[in-house]
């Protein structure tokens, strides 16, 4: 019986080892190229394997090959600008694929100041990315999303510190102080954070690059705009997403320096005293002692649907990031809704939407790379009695104790909320009205440790901080969209609104020195008998900023298109004799592609002749009572 069972458990094997071979030589490799209707090679087309993870791009010249493919698998080949082609494979090696405009692309809405326009009909420089050509992997924030996609817009990271967002300039320094990056706008609303909303969150991001397309947001578009439209919901049942990653950060070139072998050598070679340095027998890379391999983890999850007369959305997107250095880590919790509600045969809109966003985190005291690099390989991190090492040669301190007794802690919560209604008056003509509250509060809590060298001369030194933004903002807006002509060849749009905003800024602060114990660090500051007058401060200033604005353009057969805009900005922060300014703007733009001589030009896709002029301002940097007389 046991021999029995024994053969047919050999024959089972048999049979499974057969079968498996037999569907692993069913699968094949298949090369292929990429074309445009021209003949063209195609470079970095996407060639994926439907609902699998297998997939590849096409190189220089356009061609591909994908490994341990399926007969019977369908390709999905899909390149910016060009209709998605689906290709079965039917057991071929070799597929050759050509692709074709999507003219869909060029009559696409793109997402301008105050409205949408054709992608064709646009006469500014303006570039627009949408999700699916979003960058992938970690993204710190919606600035990672861009890098390399937009021409002329510089993305850069200021340190390795997790906390710090990123850099960003358009086409150079654009003002004499340097200190204006592009303006933010999310979802219409202008001067929002980057850090308010997650990447997973956003669908497109358009960038306004010449005066002519950024003048319609005046005295604040010196260094461009970036807009930035947020997911919603659609007329679909509930749908569930979730998107999350892992990811582990190092420092790639670590500093060159002697390790304690190599420093003793060199001691011993200048006629030093060696008992010095092996007085503690230790070998310490001060770096490795201060530095780690840090990892960051991101989780989004989203719940969106909606009727035959609503939508809505909402997610929650959890981030957690450890830096190089271990007194450097962030947690953000960033939670988003969206809801909209239609009547009236459409004709009217109702929208919500809130965020409220969470961070916690620790920054780094820079210096303690410093201290890292003067300190000697012999000595030890601790002592064997377990006490810290510390040396007061050249006012030094122990990088590592630092680190660990030190503390610069920060809160920030951020939220917002805005409710906007949208009136159809007649076919032609909308009238919308948004009204919008923030507030931001950021509280920090430093304690210097009194055995720490930036702690050791004060007897400990704790500060805590508030700061508290609040932003009002009211919009209307009149938008008029016309098509006429027995083809609709003509298209004219006009638009006119008013905003009114109201910022205010509130500050205080409390430290103390010379404290009787270094465990409460900054929860008791009153226990400090080092106190001076320039420890207590506080601070409070208002702004406000009301704004005409208008823009029209104009479209004849999507081949001669003109646009102007102009907006009148009255700021408090002006000087009393000039609290206005005027910023008008003039483009024009000829898309020679769509002419008739165009037609047997095949090697051309899309050829567009612009010119632009406009006026654009710069009051970042003024302080809201910087211009007042006493």
């Amino acid at each position: 019986m046991k021999q029995k069972n024994s053969l047919l458990r050999g024959l089972l094997f048999i049979s499974v080892w057969a079968i498996s071979l037999i569907m692993f030589a069913q699968n094949i490799s298949v090369n292929g190229t990429v074309t445009d209707t021209g003949g063209d090679p195609l470079i970095g087309v996407t060639v994926q394997v439907q609902g699998s993870t297998i997939g590849t791009v096409t190189d220089m010249d356009g061609r591909f090959t994908l490994q341990n493919v399926s007969r019977d698998a369908v390709l999905v080949i899909s390149y910016v600008g060009m209709k998605t082609e689906i290709v079965p494979v039917e057991g071929r090696s070799q597929i050759a694929v050509v692709l074709t405009d999507d003219a869909e692309v060029l009559d696409e809405l793109v997402v301008v100041g105050y409205g949408e326009q054709r992608r064709r009909e646009i006469t500014g420089s303006v570039t627009n990315v949408t999700a699916e050509n979003f960058n992938r992997g970690v993204a710190r924030d919606a600035a990672d999303l861009l890098q390399g996609r937009v021409a002329g817009l510089m993305i850069t990271t200021p340190s390795g510190d997790v906390t710090e967002g990123s850099n960003i300039r358009l086409r150079g320094v654009s003002t004499l102080q340097n200190d204006q990056g592009p303006f933010i706008v999310i979802d219409g609303v202008p001067g929002g954070d980057l850090q308010s909303v997650a990447p997973q969150d956003i669908e497109s991001i358009s960038v306004l690059k010449d005066a002519s397309s950024a003048a319609i947001y005046g005295s604040r578009s010196a260094g461009g705009v970036i807009l930035i439209t947020t997911k919603r919901g659609s007329a679909t049942k509930p749908r569930v997403s979730y998107d999350g990653y892992f990811a582990v950060s190092s420092i790639a070139n670590k500093p060159d320096l002697l390790t304690a072998d190599e420093w003793r050598a060199y001691a011993k070679e200048t006629g030093k005293d060696p008992s010095v340095y092996d007085k503690y027998g230790a070998s310490t890379d001060w770096f490795d002692e201060i530095t780690r391999n840090g990892t960051s983890q991101n989780h989004s999850l989203s719940l969106s649907g909606g009727g035959s007369g609503n939508n809505y959305r909402a997610s929650f997107n959890y981030q957690k990031r450890e830096g190089v250095v271990h007194d450097n880590d962030m947690d953000r919790y960033n939670f988003r809704f969206q809801l909209q509600q239609r009547a009236i045969n459409d004709r009217l809109r109702i929208g919500l939407t809130g965020s409220a966003t969470m961070r916690d985190f620790n920054r780094p005291n820079r210096y303690n790379f410093v201290l890292a690099y003067n300190m000697l390989p012999v000595y030890p991190v601790k002592l064997e009695d377990g006490e810290w090492f510390d040396t007061r040669e050249y006012d030094q301190g122990n990088p590592v104790r630092n680190q660990q007794l030190n503390q610069d802690h920060w809160k920030n919560v951020h939220y917002y909320g805005s409710g906007d209604i949208l009136f159809n008056l007649t076919e032609d003509l909308d009238i919308k009205t948004m009204l919008y509250k923030e507030r931001r509060t950021e509280e920090r809590n430093q304690y210097n440790h009194s055995e720490t060298q930036a702690g050791r001369n004060d007897g400990g030194y704790a500060l805590r901080e508030n700061r508290v933004w609040d932003k009002n903002l009211m919009e209307w807006l009149l938008d008029y969209n016309k098509e006429f002509g027995t083809t609709g060849q003509h298209r004219f749009n006009a638009m006119a609104g008013y905003s009114w905003e109201e910022n205010e800024f509130s500050y205080m602060k409390a430290a103390n020195r010379n404290f009787t114990t270094d465990l409460m660090g900054a929860n008791n500051l009153e226990s400090g008998q080092g106190l001076r007058p320039s420890d207590v401060g506080s601070s409070r200033n208002m702004s406000r900023l009301i704004s005409f604005f208008a823009r029209t353009h104009y479209s004849y057969m999507s081949r001669y298109m003109v646009t102007a805009t102009l907006r009148r900005d009255g700021s408090s922060k002006f000087g009393a004799n000039n609290k206005w300014g005027l910023f008008p703007s003039v483009s024009a733009a000829w898309g020679i592609a769509e002419e008739a001589f165009m037609d047997d030009v095949n090697w051309i896709d899309d050829l567009k002749l612009r010119v632009g002029y406009g006026v654009t301002g710069n009051q970042s940097g003024l302080d809201p009572y910087k211009t007042l007389q006493l």
